[in-house]
């Protein structure tokens, strides 16, 4: 494989650096984590010219050091703890500009089976190739052990090499990967291994050290492919060839009616012919899933195989407790928050039950859905809707919003489900959790909630320039399922992927206050509104009302703004 030849480090440092960290500045400006300070107190809060400046001229005499992140430690969802590391603002901008440099070299070589934090993929997209998975026979739901905390820097270094044949920017990536965290008793600890969570560049940077398991995989799925199709079931034929000579011999007319009911007991082929092998694979981030037409011992070497792989040539652990070989048929399973199951059970007594269906069907997880509400507190204990407390203080188009927020959250990616008829239950507990906080807010009941905005809870209000704007729920008038849902995530993954960058430069704006051409600004950032805490500052409420999350202002205003210094009246006049 060729490698990459030109000084990227260089390329950082030369006269276009500037257009490449405004590039990186303007994708990750709005980012929840844009505003989080690191380890020194510092986010892209104030970027400026002058960081621009600062960072080329170490880039150029390669001075450059990445300060330590800032961590912290969040719940996951099965109790166990995930350590998150937070650059600061600087550091942000050399890593995204890393990130970008990574993505334009490495995306056309990633393979098709990986589709974690990639452009134009996401989970609906490796949902739809599990989809294509007919007659599949066993699962193999393979979980890496601490994948992001175990990535073996050395081995990265080796990868990387195949590829790009700088070192000064092997050098500077190996500086961020080695740039350690204050722990949140402010200790520092050195990183010799692992890849920080959080950081801009450690995703892809994880994806390039797992192609090396897409690439394995893909070697085994064409080894172990074999037949072209599944020979003829003999029971079925047999069956099927004395029914057919009992119609022609003109036998009692229930001998053939019994024949006939047998053939349909029997699938037509051999579900486990020996000579008809087929593996099939995706990846998303450190999650893989595997699907096999063959017997489970190819499933339990395959297994181990994959173990020995990840033990031998990445320095990674499978996880045993749930890396699992799953019997298709039997038991469900969940990849990526969806339910798998071949074949579906029909409950009614009118409808006609294939046992030997073959389909790969995606279910939602409706029980995990209706969980996450009760942790939000929109409902109680057994999935009743109650008043958000929270919210209350709100005004009555904030709380219609944040309904519509989590219904597209919770139901917008769920529409290709087989079961996307239980949404009306989620609708409906949203629905009267929303309605009771309106309720509770103007201490009126629940009929009289329904009277005043209607069904869909409309809300009138005006906005920051005094035009009268609604809003209401945004309600599933229907919640039958959309067959191709998943399938055009799958067909969007086809196209040609190509870069595009906002080349827009904030710092050429005027300020904001002052409008004067002549000064130099800085942006002014704020944090997402759930995040902002009640007084807002006269700065942040003009922010509010223009829908804006970053502002340019000069120095002195920067400075104002900083102190506090402005009224909301000399704002607004301004």
């Amino acid at each position: 494989m060729p490698t990459i030849a030109t000084s990227t480090v260089t390329f950082i440092a030369c006269s276009t650096a500037e257009t490449l960290y405004i590039i990186a500045y303007n994708s990750v400006k709005s980012n929840d984590g844009a505003e989080t300070s690191g380890a020194d107190g510092t986010s892209l809060h104030g970027f400026c010219e002058e960081w621009i400046t600062e960072l080329i001229a170490s880039m150029r005499d390669q001075s450059y050091q990445p300060q330590p992140n800032r961590t912290t430690m969040i719940l996951k969802s099965n109790g166990k703890m995930r350590k998150l590391g937070f650059p600061n603002g600087k550091d942000k901008l050399v890593q995204e500009a890393t990130r970008i440099i990574l993505e334009c070299i490495y995306e056309p070589t990633f393979s098709n089976l990986s589709h974690g934090f990639r452009p134009k993929r996401s989970t609906q997209s490796a949902i739809a190739e599990v989809e294509t998975w007919r007659g599949t026979i066993w699962f193999i739901e393979g979980d890496i052990s601490a994948c992001f905390d175990e990535i073996d820097h050395r081995k990265l270094e080796t990868i990387l090499r195949e590829r790009i044949s700088d070192e000064h920017f092997i050098r500077l990536i190996n500086k961020i990967l080695k740039a350690g965290y204050f722990d949140m008793q402010h200790i520092y600890h050195g990183t010799k291994t692992g890849n920080a969570q959080g950081s801009c560049c450690s995703p892809i940077l994880c994806n390039i050290y797992l192609n090396k398991l897409d690439r394995f995989m893909k070697n085994n799925i064409e080894t172990d492919t074999s037949g072209r199709y599944r020979r003829q079931n003999p029971d079925y034929a047999k069956t099927r060839y004395l029914y057919k000579k009992a119609i022609s011999n003109g036998s009692d007319p229930e001998i053939i009616k019994h024949l006939k009911s047998e053939t349909k007991k029997l699938p037509t082929r051999d579900r486990y012919d020996p000579n008809f092998r087929r593996v099939k694979y995706v990846r998303y981030a450190d999650d893989f899933l595997i699907g096999l037409i063959a017997p489970k011992a190819n499933a339990i070497a395959l297994k181990q195989k994959i173990k020995e792989f990840l033990k031998n040539e990445l320095c990674l652990r499978l996880s045993d407790e749930k890396t699992k070989i799953t019997h298709a048929t039997d038991n469900d399973v969940t990849f990526l928050g969806y339910i798998i199951r071949k074949g579906i059970i029909k409950h009614s007594k009118f409808s006609q039950y294939n046992p030997f269906d073959s389909t790969i069907r995606i279910f939602m997880n409706t029980d995990g859905i209706l969980k996450k509400l009760r942790e939000n507190g929109m409902c109680t204990g057994n999935y009743y809707p109650i008043g958000i407390s929270r919210l209350l203080r709100n005004p009555p188009e904030e709380i219609i919003k944040y309904g519509n927020q989590v219904l597209r959250g919770l139901l917008t990616q769920q529409r290709g489900c087989s079961n996307f008829f239980k949404g009306w239950r989620i609708q409906y507990v949203v629905m009267f959790s929303i309605a009771k906080t309106l309720a509770r807010k103007f201490d009126i009941s629940i009929k009289k909630v329904f009277a005043r905005f209607g069904k869909s809870l409309s809300v009138s209000f005006r906005n920051a320039k005094n035009k009268v704007c609604t809003v209401s729920l945004a309600l599933y008038k229907s919640f039958a399922r959309q067959k191709n849902f998943f399938t055009i995530f799958k067909s969007a993954t086809k196209s040609v992927f190509l870069p595009q960058y906002n080349l827009i430069d904030p710092l050429a704006s005027v300020c904001y206050i002052y409008g004067n051409p002549n000064f130099r600004v800085s942006m002014y950032h704020r944090k997402t509104k759930k995040k902002l805490e009640k007084p807002y500052s006269p700065i942040v409420t003009v922010m509010l009302d223009i829908n804006r999350r970053q502002i340019p202002l000069c120095a002195h205003c920067f400075a104002d703004a900083e102190t506090g210094r402005f009224q909301l009246n000399q704002l607004k006049r301004r």
